[in-house]
């Protein structure tokens, strides 16, 4: 089993990420993917906060975009204390960069493993047609 996710972010405080049950990564990823893309999501997976706010800029639909890294960061414990979606403006008001930072470590945190396998970025094979 993976072990939780623990690491220090740029101001010094201590984050954790617990891992998540199968099915809720993979309805995750899926929600992920659909919006902001697959591609951007394993670029973020590689703690890229410029590729975090290129696919943010670029979502077609910025407030499931928004909502997306809200639910995704409630994961995150910032020195011991859980994210709350009720107060998640007071806490990181003004503090866009810590918001995006975090919403990077949690897709490493869940996803790095499974896209440093190579599969997600292999073209998928199409079947041959026979040629007459």
């Amino acid at each position: 089993m993976k072990e939780a996710y623990k690491r220090k972010i740029k101001d010094g405080r201590d984050i954790y990420i617990p891992n998540w049950p199968v099915d809720v990564a993979l309805e995750n990823l899926t929600q992920a993917g659909k919006v902001l893309g697959s591609e951007n999501i394993i670029n973020i997976s590689e703690l890229n906060q410029a590729g975090a706010i290129v696919a943010l800029m670029n979502a077609d639909n910025p407030k499931l975009a928004s909502m997306l890294v809200k639910h995704f960061i409630c994961q995150v414990r910032i020195d011991g204390s859980k994210i709350d979606a009720d107060t998640i403006n007071d806490m990181f008001d003004g503090q866009l960069e810590v918001v995006l930072e975090l919403f990077t470590h949690v897709i490493h945190s869940q996803y790095s493993d499974f896209f440093s396998s190579g599969l997600a970025k292999e073209v998928s094979q199409e079947p041959q047609l026979a040629v007459k």
